[in-house]
């Protein structure tokens, strides 16, 4: 893998829905012509759960190979959009490598001035300064 490319985690909260909404998220990605071949399943540190489809479990975890920050950005807004289509509560955590984490929150993401607000921040948080 390039150096300039970085895989970001995201688990689906709460634990009782999100074998199938990690599975819906996972397909809405996969649509995503940048996401394309980027996105996989993997049991969540900890789990020894296998990172199948069909056996997904509350544990699973996405992740997703990201390399600028227009892919980090393409991510965001694929994941706001699939949260806006949700009709329960879900949230959606990003975490990177080095620590950092953010979190997209259906409740939060109903409004689409909110929503824009999410991903806004988001970006910014997860694409490095340029200097």
């Amino acid at each position: 893998m390039p150096a300039s490319q970085e895989t970001i985690t995201l688990s689906v909260h709460p634990d009782l829905p999100s074998a199938d909404a990690r599975r819906s998220l996972a397909s809405w990605l996969r649509n995503e012509d940048r996401l394309r071949g980027k996105v996989t399943a993997a049991p969540a540190a900890g789990s020894t759960a296998p990172p199948d489809e069909t056996s997904a479990g509350a544990t699973d975890v996405l992740l997703v190979v990201v390399g600028s920050g227009g892919a980090v950005m393409v991510l965001v807004q694929a994941i706001a959009g699939w949260l806006t289509h949700r009709r329960d509560d879900v949230t959606v955590k990003l975490t990177r490598p080095d620590g950092w984490s953010a979190e997209l929150d259906v409740r939060r993401a109903r409004d689409m001035d909110q929503v824009t607000a999410l991903i806004e921040e988001a970006v910014r948080a997860a694409t490095p300064e340029e200097g």
